[in-house]
């Protein structure tokens, strides 16, 4: 094992220095490079522009909720999301496997929802990346306290 998880998919679960699991994606280097660029505890909410519509990070402040999110999953993009304080649950899927939509794909959000159960369960905490590809369902939780995260969203044609 090499220190991180990759699920039949695309998947990507290890910590943010794992040069093993992240070394072959051409943008993560960029990742890094805002990651430690920032204060990250206090970097303003919102979107913050590394690369314009092609890469770009949302900074948001999660507060504790009962609701639960359906799994989503894009098109255009990928998502890298990691927890900066406090921690999160992400359910996931394989998206070839999800048979109750929800919602019809939508370009203008770049997302479509399902209202299958999640195959797996996820907790990020700091530390640690997700990184989902748009054949991995998904969907991130409210936490059980308050968190903060961020998503960095990088086109597939980066």
């Amino acid at each position: 094992m090499h220190g991180y998880i990759s699920i039949r998919t695309s998947m990507i679960l290890a910590h943010l220095t794992d040069t093993t699991a992240f070394g072959h994606l051409s943008w993560w280097n960029r990742v890094l490079t805002f990651l430690g660029g920032h204060d990250l505890t206090t970097l303003e909410a919102g979107r913050h522009d590394i690369d314009g519509d092609r890469l770009y990070a949302i900074v948001a402040d999660d507060s504790a909720r009962d609701d639960v999110n359906p799994l989503e999953a894009h098109r255009a993009y990928i998502d890298v999301q990691l927890a900066v304080t406090g921690s999160f649950p992400v359910l996931w899927r394989p998206l070839e496997t999800c048979t109750m939509l929800r919602a019809d794909y939508a370009a203008d959000s770049d997302i479509i929802l399902y209202d299958d159960m999640p195959s797996s369960l996820i907790l990020l905490e700091p530390g640690t990346a997700l990184v989902l590809h748009p054949n991995d369902a998904h969907a991130p939780q409210p936490p059980d306290v308050a968190v903060r995260k961020i998503v960095f969203k990088v086109s597939v044609k980066l």
